[in-house]
């Protein structure tokens, strides 16, 4: 059979170009496990979620899928805002914090204390924000908290983006300066 037979009986069949070669991909996530393996590493120095997942005999990472899902079902319907805004935007980054200091690690120091800044100012714009948004955006709640969640997940360190993209320009503005006083 010649060449030209084979493709026409399978067009997926095509002759090699040679051209430049594509960069490769990032590998994809083929399976559930993958994930839950990925999401596990990024957390595996929260030794309770380690612990809490060893006893019910799971896999980290789908104890925290499975805390995420739960509390933005919850925070969807409504129910437990209060609770879910505890327990994602201040238990978790509280516990990380004291961890920080433990170790004396000055890349994680970074990203709390960039953290809890940014928290601070999402505290004090929070009802602000909540009145000119709650009925636009009904998913005003399950939005927030994942804002929380992306500026301190080990992979995104959305707290120093944020620290340096609006903290630190307002300080280059003079905004966030005491004002100096002249000396007379």
């Amino acid at each position: 059979m010649s060449e030209e037979q084979a493709q026409q009986i399978d067009p997926n069949n095509k002759p090699q170009i040679p051209g430049p070669k594509r960069p490769q991909k990032e590998p994809q996530l083929d399976n559930l496990d993958e994930i839950f393996k990925r999401i596990s590493d990024d957390f595996s120095d929260v030794a309770p979620l380690q612990l809490i997942a060893q006893k019910f005999n799971i896999n980290p990472g789908q104890l925290i899928l499975g805390i995420i899902f739960v509390a933005f079902t919850l925070t969807i319907f409504g129910a437990g805002n209060l609770l879910v805004k505890i327990l994602i935007g201040i238990l978790y980054p509280a516990y990380m914090s004291v961890q920080c200091v433990k170790q004396k690690d000055d890349a994680k120091s970074k990203l709390w204390l960039s953290y809890w800044v940014i928290y601070m100012l999402m505290f004090l714009l929070d009802r602000v924000m909540w009145f000119a948004f709650h009925d636009l955006l009904q998913l005003y709640f399950p939005i927030k908290n994942m804002t929380l969640i992306w500026m301190y997940y080990p992979k995104t360190r959305g707290a120093i983006i944020l620290f340096d993209k609006l903290v630190l320009q307002l300080n280059q503005l003079g905004i966030l300066e005491k004002p100096k006083q002249k000396h007379e």
